[in-house]
């Protein structure tokens, strides 16, 4: 079966400023890094002084799109100071956008933070929200003319999770109460800063959201399974839908930005659900460890279209060690999105996590998402051969599967 994609639709890929431009000094991971036996960013990929000919392979791969993140740590490196340099050059880097026809999505909070922010409370601290928006607002009267796609936030429940609950992130907190408390303070801001580039964007276009991480969760068959299916009701309640509810009842979401991997396997646990350790279900796990379902993004995609709003996935990808694996793994979750279009979902775009290998947090630099390979040490480009399929597809703009 042949699906045309619409004209309009963004085939891109996607980075964050700390994952990939390195040197981010300023920034609370940093400082993590130093305090932790992690494996530290460092230069991380070099984007920072190579975003040029990044683009250009990004272009060469008939590309349109390119989600990117300003990072905050770097531009405001004190209190309500912005380093008019570093504000410059990604002024630079969305002009190489535009000229190689890429458009862009510009990400302003993934998952990082100024040092002093931190020391401040840090999300923790509903007194901290003006800061995050004094920066919103200088950085959208700065790019109005020049960037239309907005994601305030990055996946705002992994950045609790991972800092306030697990703690394998900063601040290496362990309390679901803390974690509560940032996610209502994230939501604040959120809805703060939408207003604010709404109204300085004034008549010009404006779309404006933040990237949710959604999972398909499936009850765990190895425990009761009326517990298991209980729970994973819940967990999908709490974590896919109910913060993109609250969002889109306020009428402050012009799309629905998706990042989606895997499924996941859960049992009843307190306090909604835990994840299930159990290693012999039918699916394939990826190099990362990661069940992969790309039925699972058909089967959220039918589900956001209660929302009457655009979808975009903006970060879709797997860590791989061989060609076969990334490109079975990319060809079947685009093949999720095109079912997705023929059942009426409003699919406007789908980007790659990510562009190019980067720093994967806790994780090192182990596991390679990109569609171009990165040699750490040379800090050579190589484009990986399922990225060529890739590209294929984003010229053609259809599929026939």
């Amino acid at each position: 079966m042949q699906t045309n994609f619409p004209q309009s639709f963004l085939w891109g890929a996607a980075l964050s400023s700390y994952q990939a431009e390195g040197g981010n000094f300023n920034s609370d991971w940093f400082l993590w890094e130093k305090t932790r036996n992690i494996t530290p960013c460092g230069k991380a990929c070099g984007h920072y002084e190579r975003f040029e000919s990044d683009f250009d392979i990004a272009h060469s791969l008939g590309l349109n799109a390119l989600r990117v993140s300003f990072e905050w740590a770097r531009l405001c490196p004190s209190p309500d100071a912005f380093d008019e340099e570093v504000l410059e050059h990604y002024q630079r880097v969305i002009c190489a956008l535009a000229a190689r026809g890429l458009t862009p999505l510009v990400n302003l909070h993934h998952f990082t933070n100024p040092v002093w922010f931190a020391e401040r409370g840090g999300w923790l601290n509903a007194a901290n929200i003006d800061s995050f928006l004094c920066y919103t607002k200088r950085i959208a009267q700065v790019f109005k003319e020049h960037v239309a796609y907005w994601l305030v936030f990055n996946e705002p429940f992994v950045y609790a999770y991972n800092g306030f609950v697990r703690g394998i992130w900063p601040p290496g907190a362990r309390s679901y109460a803390q974690a509560r408390r940032v996610i209502e303070n994230i939501a604040s801001a959120y809805i703060s800063a939408y207003q604010e580039i709404k109204a300085i964007y004034g008549a010009r276009i404006s779309h404006v959201s933040f990237s949710k991480h959604m999972r398909f969760f499936a009850p765990c068959p190895v425990f009761s399974l009326g517990l298991s299916s209980l729970a994973a009701r819940v967990r999908d309640a709490i974590f896919n839908i109910q913060f993109i509810e609250r969002l889109a009842t306020r009428g402050v979401l012009d799309f629905i930005a998706v990042n989606y991997y895997c499924k996941e396997y859960v049992h009843f646990g307190f306090p909604a659900g835990r994840e299930c350790a159990h290693q012999f279900h039918r699916e394939r796990k990826n190099h990362i460890g990661w069940w992969m379902y790309p039925e699972g993004l058909y089967a959220l995609l039918l589900r956001l279209r209660r929302f009457k709003l655009p979808v975009i996935v903006t970060e879709n990808g797997s860590a791989e060690t061989d060609n076969d694996a990334y490109r079975d793994y990319m060809q079947a979750h685009i093949e999720a999105v095109a079912r997705a279009l023929r059942a009426g979902v409003d699919v406007r775009g789908y980007l790659w996590w990510a562009l190019l290998d980067n720093f994967e947090w806790d994780k090192g630099f182990e596991y390679r998402f990109g569609l171009i390979h990165v040699d750490y040490a040379a800090m050579t480009r190589t484009v990986r051969p399922f990225a060529l399929d890739f590209a294929g597809i984003a010229k053609e703009n259809r599929v026939t599967w």
